[in-house]
């Protein structure tokens, strides 16, 4: 029983880090748009210090696709304005600084 209860808590609390780690906050109010860009057509807002799961982000972190847990619409918001970087780390695409398939640059690039 004691083994049980001390596996449950382990399980918890490293469940704990990567819930958190999903969650950013907007730092003012941001329109939230149908795709990833000023182009797009705003379909909702974000209200200063709102809380929103982040699901992807493009390179660099530009846009992100957010989930309001308040139940408003899903959308893209301009990354830099979400306080969250472990969120936005986590499902924005790496970015390598060197080709990895010619990782010592024996094939120059044009």
């Amino acid at each position: 029983m004691l083994r049980t209860m001390f596996a449950a808590l382990l399980l918890s609390l490293a469940a704990a880090p990567a819930i958190a780690a999903d969650t950013a906050r907007a730092s003012g109010v941001l329109v939230v748009r149908a795709g990833p860009g000023d182009y797009y057509p705003a379909i909702g807002k974000l209200r200063k210090n709102e809380r929103v799961a982040v699901a992807s982000c493009t390179r660099e972190s530009r846009w992100c696709l957010i989930d309001q847990l308040d139940s408003g619409p899903s959308g893209w918001v301009p990354g830099s304005y979400l306080v969250g970087s472990a969120a936005k780390n986590a499902v924005t695409p790496y970015q390598f600084s060197f080709d990895p398939l010619d990782p010592l640059g024996f094939h120059p690039h044009h």
